[in-house]
């Protein structure tokens, strides 16, 4: 019997209807596989069998008008037993062949999953390695040029050494940028190797939010920016990580400083009727495009304007500090617009028992 149902059509037309149903498993087997071959798909092969069907009782016409009724009906619920039954057993070994092939993708996926796992973690090794590497001797190196700049200053009043002194302050303060960078790079790093740890204490979220801004202060008034922060209420303590939060805030208002060339930034922090940390630090700066807001959070990922307007900066304040919210079992939003600014809002469970409603 041919694969074809249409051809199959003038051989059931040619041969014995009962003796053709005994082969309609075996061949219904070679057509699904066959079709599972060729790519076909399921309503594909419903389209073939309806038409096969269509051309054996066309076939049949003559023939069947000249018998009798119950002749009739018997030679048609035989063709349809036969049709029926070679497209049941297509349909199983189609589905079959096709729950082979997911098997051997998900199997093919899984291995691949594997040897990533495998590359990213020797990466994130290498990475960790070598910013410890780097780390060391950098920090001897401002260390050293500290303690040099400080005795100068004490003791030198000569133009040529305030120059001197000048170039030094340089170095200093490229150094720590560069330190910086490495500790961002260590400590994306760690996260993905799993090797943070939360230090769960009682923290004074206000207390904490007064620190970092006389912190940023210096940064805020050299852009001659209008700094607004609100906390409520005024003693708001909750159980989390007081260092992991530091981070969370100052990353933020960081990055508000530095895409935002005037105007003014909002940092709030107050508790939901929900029991909720809710962090908002919102600006008036460049914005962020849609398609940038996709990946904003991902690791050394820069915009092209952000570039621009800002050449320093490696892309990791935003990406850590979307690991930490997510340490801490919490959630970040983002809404922006370009040259209108940005507000990124950060949701904190205050205790444990409303943690699985965030």
């Amino acid at each position: 019997m041919n694969e074809n149902p249409v051809e199959n059509g003038e051989a059931i037309v040619e041969n014995n209807l009962s003796w053709l149903a005994t082969r309609a498993d075996n061949q219904g087997s070679k057509h699904g596989y066959t079709r599972f071959r060729q790519d076909f798909n399921p309503e594909e092969i419903v389209r073939e069998f309806f038409l096969l069907k269509q051309i054996v009782l066309a076939q049949l016409k003559p023939q069947l008008l000249v018998q009798s009724s119950e002749k009739i009906v018997e030679e048609i619920a035989l063709i349809d037993l036969v049709i029926n039954r070679v497209m049941e057993n297509s349909f199983q070994s189609y589905a079959e062949a096709r729950q082979d092939r997911i098997e051997n993708l998900h199997q093919q996926i899984f291995l691949t999953n594997q040897e990533l796992t495998r590359l990213i973690e020797e990466y994130q090794g290498s990475i960790s390695y070598l910013a410890h590497e780097i780390k060391n001797p950098l920090t001897s190196i401002i260390g050293y040029s500290d303690l040099f700049l400080r005795q100068q200053q004490r003791n030198s009043r000569q133009d040529s050494s305030l120059s001197d002194l000048k170039h030094i302050q340089q170095v200093l303060q490229q150094g720590r940028k560069v330190l910086r960078s490495i500790d961002d790079t260590w400590e994306i790093s760690s996260y993905y190797k799993k090797n943070f740890k939360l230090r769960m204490q009682k923290v004074n979220i206000c207390n904490l939010l007064e620190n970092i801004t006389l912190g940023l202060k210096p940064s805020i008034e050299a852009k001659k920016l209008k700094l607004i922060t609100s906390c409520i209420p005024e003693q708001l303590v909750i159980q989390s990580d007081s260092l992991r939060l530091q981070q969370i805030l100052t990353n933020l208002l960081t990055n508000a400083i530095r895409y935002t060339p005037s105007g003014q930034i909002e940092l709030t922090c107050h508790k939901t009727e929900q029991n909720f940390l809710k962090i908002k630090v919102a600006d008036t700066g460049i914005g962020i495009s849609k398609s940038d807001r996709e990946r904003i959070f991902e690791p050394y990922f820069r915009s092209q304007k952000s570039r621009e307007k800002v050449p320093e900066g490696i892309g990791l304040g935003l990406a850590i500090v979307y690991q930490l919210v997510t340490m801490l079992e919490g959630k970040i939003k983002l809404i922006s617009e370009v040259n209108k600014g940005s507000t990124f809002i950060v949701i904190i469970p205050i205790d444990r028992e409303s943690q699985s409603q965030v």
